[in-house]
């Protein structure tokens, strides 16, 4: 429940808005009381500035009335006048200091000042005027993790659960504490808390496994993990934590076994264990721990299937992930061998000779697709105009993607389309066309808010003009959120900094970027940059240097030296 909604519950009886409820509330003089309504009605059409005016002149007579301060705060609240609407709720809050409406209001307006130790300090004052109310208590937790002061959260949430002991939400922010301080035997205690009350609960079963994984009480790990698997045999999230579980600890021959019964339970869909298997795709990219079983995985699975083009496909993606291109090729080559018809093996094949820098084949594989599947228009032109600007012929690329995204396409074809104006974006700052450029990746996130590439593009694009940095760091920053190990991202968000003048901000950002293991020289000049203007010479001509060795070697492994 939001502070917003709680406040409306708490405060005014049903069908009565807050004005109203302060008439009730407060026995004004029949002097004033007139231009007091008055002034409520002037709030109500939305004419706030009449209406502080009005309730000024009530305040004048009434000096000490907290109904007319409140209604003075309220209005300012409306026109976003923050600081004056707090100094006015504070004044109602004193005058009438037990009356719980205020408080209330009082949280709700702090709350939305940021200032989250006032906002637990108001709701915290309202629990001891209404102690029948343990949901103000679970209210002023929340506003105690804002503040990030997770001790006093836990104990007012724990307070909380005194008064309630079936409070699942008050327990479900104890443990979500107690992991976060790693005080884990404390939050293995809450998860039992926690079963006791929906024991049928199989992802709390899986916090309980990890917290007992955490605190080196393997045995109880996999017991649990098993009884999880046990009450459901289909549920594969059971099944991944118990394989993360064995790769973690090493234990293969344990994992290899486990593995082996998961497939010949046959207990759920191809589909949800083919989607397992990507995962463990994604986390070998990641994770060198996962290489071995994710190939065990996938050969698993094609010895099981052997005729399903798409492991192939996703076995070819595995050896891509880790360099291994001609090995990713015969796999994509396997799976067009099997299914013609399948368009992803078809495009994941010619891009795999694109990487390999294989163009005459990749050609002669692109005109196939096209007479095999033509219905796959979108698709092969997205291909072609890779094709191209790989080939350092941007112009042609702009030419042949324009046509993509003009293309009659349906619902299905988002993800491809999204991609054409992606490929278009960077054909036109091939081109130095900077404006197109930004207006495809515009147009991209308009398709697909949450596409941090086009985010990430954008922003850089914008960082290196000049131009509308502030614009540039909201869109840098919510690509960092999206994706917080991606090197590339940290050097632009860092790039924006600096050209914000954030300098320190900028070191600290692209330091980070370096950390995650990416070698591009920008980043390493961006560093310098960062360095020079913090007055740190030798480090700035140290990233200098780091740069152009980059650079040599980025030259050499081009041209296949």
């Amino acid at each position: 429940m939001s502070a917003l909604t709680a406040l409306s519950l708490l405060s005014a009886p049903a069908g009565m808005n807050a004005a109203q409820a302060a008439i009730d509330r407060a026995p004004l003089s029949q002097k004033v009381m007139p231009d007091y309504v008055q002034a409520l009605l002037l709030n109500m059409k939305g004419d706030y500035w009449g209406a502080i005016e009005g309730l000024r002149k009530v305040m004048a007579v009434l000096p000490d009335e907290p109904a007319v301060r409140f209604s003075i705060s309220q209005s300012y609240r409306h026109l976003a006048v923050l600081d004056s609407a707090r100094v006015y709720g504070e004044a109602a809050v004193k005058l009438a200091p037990s009356n719980p409406h205020y408080h209330l209001y009082l949280a709700d307006l702090a709350q939305d000042m940021h200032d989250y130790n006032r906002s637990a300090e108001l709701y915290g004052q309202a629990f001891d005027l209404q102690p029948d109310k343990p949901e103000l208590l679970y209210l002023q937790g929340l506003e105690l993790m804002s503040a990030n002061q997770p001790e006093p959260a836990i104990r007012v949430f724990e307070k909380a659960v005194s008064l309630d002991p079936y409070n699942d939400n008050a327990l479900s922010q104890i443990l979500q504490l107690q992991i976060r301080l790693k005080r884990f035997p404390e939050a293995i205690e809450t998860c039992n808390k926690m079963l006791e009350i929906d024991g049928s609960n199989l992802k709390l079963r899986l916090i309980l496994a990890e917290l007992y994984a955490k605190n080196n009480q393997a045995a109880r790990a996999v017991a649990t993990l098993k009884e999880v698997i046990q009450t459901d045999p289909g549920y594969v999230p059971g099944w991944s934590a118990l394989f993360d579980f064995y790769i973690s600890a090493g234990r293969s021959a344990d994992f290899r076994r486990e593995l082996r019964a998961f497939l010949d339970s046959k207990a759920a869909s191809s589909e949800k264990i083919d989607d397992l298997a990507r995962l463990f795709i994604v986390r070998s990219g990641k994770q060198e721990q996962y290489e071995a079983p994710t190939r065990e995985f996938l050969d698993e699975l094609i010895a099981v299937r052997p005729r399903e083009s798409k492991l192939f496909v996703l076995k070819g993606l595995f050896e891509m992930i880790h360099d291994r291109q001609r090995a990713g090729q015969l796999c994509f080559s396997k799976a067009v061998e099997l299914n013609s018809s399948n368009a992803e093996a078809w495009e994941a094949l010619i891009s795999a000779h694109i990487s390999m820098n294989e163009k005459t084949q990749a050609y002669a594989l692109l005109r196939k697709a096209n007479a095999a599947l033509p219905g796959e228009g979108l698709r092969w032109k997205l291909l072609e105009g890779s094709l191209l600007l790989q080939a350092g012929e941007p112009k042609k690329a702009a030419t042949v993607l324009q046509q993509a995204v003009r293309m009659k396409m349906t619902d299905d074809d988002l993800p491809l389309l999204i991609r054409a104006h992606i490929s278009l974006a960077l054909a036109y700052d091939g081109l130095g066309m900077k404006n197109r450029s930004r207006q495809a990746y515009t147009t991209v996130l308009r398709l697909d808010a949450h596409n941090s590439l086009a985010m990430n593009n954008l922003a850089y694009l914008l960082a290196e003009e000049g131009i509308k940095l502030r614009d540039a760091l909201l869109l840098a920053t919510n690509a960092v959120l999206l994706e917080p190990d991606n090197g590339v991202y940290l050097d632009t968000l860092g790039w924006v900094n600096y050209k914000l003048g954030e300098y320190d901000r900028a070191r600290i950002l692209l330091e980070k970027a370096i950390e995650t293991g990416i070698e591009e020289p920008e980043v390493y000049l961006h560093l310098g940059e960062a360095y020079r203007k913090l007055g740190d010479e030798p480090k700035a001509k140290e990233m200098f240097e780091k740069a152009k060795a980059a650079s040599r070697k980025a030259g050499k492994e081009k041209s296949g030296h």
